[in-house]
């Protein structure tokens, strides 16, 4: 679901989302899980007043993006649900090891087909293919991409190098909701929610994107310019209650 009024400073050419897009790729159980419309009144909380802004301070490591900024008359208290990250919801088939803004929503580990080691002798060399068979665990992985359509949540940056910031004022974390004449199913949705400390009146909002995101980064000698958000485990494509990832454009 799409809607034909983005808000104020969205780039014309992301198509703004109420809803997450599902991939055609994507499992039918998976698509119900992470697609599935939201009732508004499952929401945790009216949302908070929002505002997307270039930034032009030269001291932010994304001077010339975008963010966004609490326009509220007061703080966010802390705990409170801010926006879901919305965008192209796909497996690990489709993920674009290029793309600053895909998150993970699930990391599940694949089973080793039944069988598979029978007949393998007793010794110490079959007991060290078992524990390198243990290490090299395959995941299954799902991720939600805003580098092509997406919300509000797709501007949010890292706190590192923010002029005044020291840590992170929100988090990403998993939120669920029972889905309505679904048995049993609960829909789920990464969010963007205030931190501990609650996010100030006027303030950025930002993120902790993960050391895992900057590392690789700062070795090639790349700059910090971002507006999204990741946290742990973005890692191309899950989290909690409340859970990790993401960049924007």
């Amino acid at each position: 679901m799409t809607s034909t009024k983005p808000p104020a400073d969205f780039p014309a050419h992301i198509q703004f989302l109420t809803t997450p897009v599902a991939s055609p790729l994507l499992s039918a159980l998976d698509r119900l899980t992470y697609c599935t419309p939201c009732p508004p009144h499952l929401v945790p909380n009216a949302p908070p007043r929002v505002a997307i802004r270039t930034i032009t301070d030269a001291r932010h490591p994304a001077k010339g993006q975008r963010g966004l900024f609490n326009d509220g008359k007061a703080a966010i208290e802390r705990g409170t649900w801010i926006r879901d990250y919305l965008g192209y919801v796909h497996d690990e088939r489709e993920a674009d090891p290029k793309s600053e803004y895909d998150l993970s929503l699930e990391r599940r580990p694949v089973s080793t087909a039944e069988g598979e080691n029978e007949g393998e002798g007793v010794g110490a060399g079959a007991q060290e293919q078992q524990q390198e068979q243990e290490r090299e665990q395959r995941f299954e992985v799902v991720g939600c991409d805003a580098t092509k359509m997406g919300g509000e949540a797709r501007f949010v940056n890292d706190y590192r190098g923010v002029p005044g910031y020291e840590r992170a004022n929100a988090v990403f974390e998993l939120r669920t909701w029972d889905i309505p004449g679904v048995a049993g199913r609960k829909g789920a949705r990464m969010a963007v929610w205030a931190g501990p400390h609650g996010v100030a009146k006027g303030a950025e909002i930002c993120v902790s994107y993960g050391k895992g995101y900057w590392k690789p980064k700062e070795a090639a000698g790349q700059s910090r310019l971002k507006e999204g958000a990741q946290d742990e485990p973005r890692a191309k494509v899950g989290r909690g209650r409340r859970v990790a990832k993401a960049k924007q454009g």
